[in-house]
């Protein structure tokens, strides 16, 4: 949801039905999960190849009504804990004249207007490239592609539909000749990582290879690369 007009700021976040439902259906779906546990946990105690027997015969043991009221209380503790690791993670974009602001959870990163050279959306990422078409910031976002765009041709951004050096990337293999031994090792290492899922050594490893003015983007479970201006 797009919120600003003229040289006012535009903020960009997520529907508030998404942001404020979360606190009721997390809840809701927790408390109702646990108290079907509950109910099905005499049955599975009578399994005897059922795994974590004492867990379930733990939740059985407890009578009515501290049994039900019980379930509903931690089901929904949970999902209250749930809603709120989601409210950690989704990002507000601040889009003014003068500047842009990320904001996830309590950290803001600003980017001054100067500094921006290309804004587009990468599937899943917000990417925002400096003059020299290295990677200033990249997050990921559920935010609107349209409102974004909307948000950023206002105050005269330069944005993209598509990343504007999408053809200047090569597949990356092992020893590519093109980069040195250290680039190689760094991409070797962020291969590894990407295979295995490891989202935060991945994104380290991004960082690392950007300030030796390589950009990478995944397709496909696979590494292109591209240099910086």
């Amino acid at each position: 949801m797009a919120a600003g007009s003229g040289n006012a700021p535009t903020t960009v976040t997520e529907h508030h039905l998404v942001r404020y439902g979360s606190w009721v259906v997390c809840p809701a779906l927790g408390a109702v999960l646990v108290l079907l546990l509950r109910l099905v946990s005499g049955w599975v105690t009578s399994l005897p190849w059922a795994p974590f027997q004492g867990v379930f015969e733990l939740v059985a043991a407890v009578p009515d009504p501290w049994g039900l009221t019980g379930s509903l209380l931690v089901g929904a503790m949970i999902g209250f804990g749930f809603a709120g690791l989601m409210a950690q993670e989704r990002l507000a974009v601040v889009v003014a004249p003068d500047r842009v602001e990320l904001t996830v959870g309590r950290s803001t990163e600003r980017i001054d207007r100067a500094g921006v050279g290309a804004v587009f959306v990468d599937g899943k990422d917000l990417v925002v490239l400096d003059g020299a078409g290295a990677e200033a910031v990249r997050k990921r976002s559920d935010l609107d592609r349209r409102e974004l765009r909307s948000a950023f041709r206002e105050h005269g951004y330069p944005w993209h539909d598509e990343d504007p050096h999408a053809a200047d990337y090569q597949l990356w293999v092992a020893d590519t000749p093109e980069l040195s031994l250290r680039i190689n090792t760094l991409m070797a290492a962020r291969d590894r990582a990407v295979r295995k899922r490891d989202g935060k050594e991945a994104t380290l490893l991004r960082a690392e290879l950007g300030r030796h003015g390589v950009v990478v983007r995944d397709r496909d479970n696979r590494q292109y690369w591209r240099r910086t201006a």
